[in-house]
């Protein structure tokens, strides 16, 4: 029986071939897979991505199993001459390829974008790197707490009285996975047109820098550094996390019409009236004040009260959930974001399914391949025998 389009995906028949380790590279090639693209997945013959090794070591490794699920997954050896011919034809049928070696890696093997493109006009050459591929310190490695220390993303989180913070996930890792999906998607749309590949760079540092939005677009205009505000608005007041009796809620009363609501819903319409809280000026001026009062009366019940309360009075707000409270919660639950797929050993392995829904298009179907799972499937289509794969195992090229 014929696939259904949901069962294919919207990227059904693009091939990308994935080199790529850790977390950028391969949560790209991850999104592409989930949307459809067969994903064929080389790792090194006899030790394979490093984050396999993560955890525990066993098949459990949700590290290595998250980003790698709907891929197909081969070894080669590309630097020996046997592998590199491989490699090539491998590179002919190719649609998209995507890699996150440092720069002089590829280049220096024979197959960088300007040799790869000779034997593939129409391939789309995805470069992943840590600080760019050119530049004063694009030798230098690059992993994502580096990348938010450069790209100023420590400096704005935190409490204003601590240190400069990271974020509490791979934020520049999965940014510019994201990124580089982006570029991907419009130069498989530019080939529509042109019947030409193109070579798309992203790196940590640029999402770091790219995510800063509003952080950048003050200095630039006015070259005052910003300052950490904990989880507080820079804008507006009160729009941010508050404590209660039992945890902590998120308040977004930003607008005079819905700092009213939020004020009588505490029981203190007066705070409209009085001259610290009237405005939202008034209010980022004594935010301190602000948060007290606010939190003397939020401290009198739950999280569940409130966020109860507030909302039946039109207020923005939220809990402050942890894993479990938020894998519990109906509206996580309704929407699907955990999706399952079968391991013969495993049994149904849990997953976050992409955040994109176009139907049932786009989700996990497979679990992540075991090393060189599909090397007899993907190299056959060369016409490579079971003699011939015996053989370029027993050199080390597979």
């Amino acid at each position: 029986m014929a696939m259904s389009d949901s069962d294919r995906g919207p990227l059904a028949g693009i091939k990308v071939l994935d080199l790529t380790e850790h977390m950028a590279g391969p949560f790209c090639t991850m999104i592409l897979a989930d949307m459809g693209a067969e994903v064929i997945k080389l790792e090194r013959p006899g030790r394979g991505d490093s984050v396999r090794a993560w955890g525990d070591g066993s098949e459990r490794n949700p590290y290595f199993r998250y980003i790698n699920r709907n891929k197909k997954g081969i070894t080669l050896d590309y630097k020996a001459p046997e592998g590199k011919a491989l490699f090539v034809r491998l590179v002919e049928r190719m649609d998209v390829l995507v890699e996150n070696y440092r720069p002089n890696v590829m280049p220096r093997a024979g197959l960088g974008y300007e040799d790869l493109s000779q034997v593939n006009p129409q391939l789309i050459y995805a470069q992943l790197s840590g600080l760019g591929y050119d530049g004063p310190s694009a030798g230098r490695g690059g992993f994502d707490l580096i990348a938010q220390g450069m790209g100023g993303i420590m400096h704005v989180t935190g409490e204003p009285d601590g240190p400069p913070t990271s974020v509490g996930l791979p934020i520049c890792d999965l940014g510019t996975g994201m990124w580089a999906v982006q570029g991907i998607l419009a130069a498989l749309y530019e080939r529509e047109r042109t019947g030409q590949g193109r070579l798309v760079q992203c790196s940590l540092l640029e999402t770091a820098i790219g995510f800063s939005s509003w952080t950048s677009a003050q200095w630039l205009a006015d070259h005052q550094e910003p300052t950490r505000q904990g989880s507080r608005h820079r804008q507006n007041a009160p729009y941010q996390r508050m404590k209660t009796k039992d945890g902590y809620l998120m308040i977004g009363a930003a607008g005079e019409a819905i700092w009213q609501r939020c004020a009588a819903a505490l029981g203190h319409p007066e705070w409209c009236q009085d001259p610290r809280f009237a405005t939202n000026h008034q209010r980022m001026a004594n935010r301190v004040t602000l948060e007290a009062v606010m939190e003397n009366v939020l401290a009198t019940g739950t999280t569940e009260h409130w966020v109860a309360v507030l909302e039946a009075a039109g207020v923005p707000c939220g809990p402050v959930y942890n894993y479990e409270q938020m894998f519990a919660d109906p509206q996580v639950r309704h929407r699907g974001l955990v999706q399952y797929a079968s391991d013969t050993e495993l049994g149904d392995v849990p997953h976050i399914r992409t955040p994109i829904k176009i139907d049932d298009a786009i989700r996990v179907r497979t679990v992540a391949p075991k090393l060189g799972q599909h090397n007899a499937e993907i190299f056959g289509r060369l016409g490579v025998t079971a003699a011939d794969l015996t053989a370029l195992h027993e050199k080390g090229v597979l």
